[in-house]
């Protein structure tokens, strides 16, 4: 499978360099294990903090939950992988780390407002120039 640069959710509420320390380094184990992501009790121990407090830091400084995150980055690998490989839609849900492929269209439709079908179909997949196939 292809590998992007862990860096790639850089859309959330405080810019890198203004974010606490220890959520930088659990967005980092989280960008980097994306696909059988830790517990949020490890993530926490990782870190010298409860589990709740670890829960309630992380969405004030990325605006969001820690599962919230971890689907969003699996989405985000699967749309680009829809893209630029010619693999199996699900093939690609089980290599993100989705266990179930309904579970994956239906986040997928949710957060793109298509099915992955769709989007291959409408963003090209894998062509040069990113052309859909017709």
């Amino acid at each position: 499978m292809l590998q992007t640069p862990a860096k790639f959710l850089n859309c959330f509420s405080k810019e890198e360099h203004e974010m606490d320390r220890r959520i930088r380094r659990v967005r980092t184990v989280l960008d980097e294990q994306y696909r059988d992501a830790p517990s949020i009790h490890a993530l926490a121990a990782m870190i010298d903090l409860s589990a709740s407090r670890l829960a309630h830091l992380f969405r004030e400084e990325v605006g969001m939950s820690i599962r919230s995150y971890i689907v969003e980055r699996r989405l985000q690998m699967a749309s680009m992988l829809i893209v630029q490989t010619h693999e199996r839609i699900s093939q690609i849900a089980y290599g993100v780390g989705f266990n179930d492929v309904s579970n994956f269209n239906h986040s997928f439709k949710k957060r793109f407002g298509m099915s992955p079908g769709e989007y291959r179909k409408t963003h090209g997949n894998g062509d040069p120039g990113g052309q859909p196939k017709s």
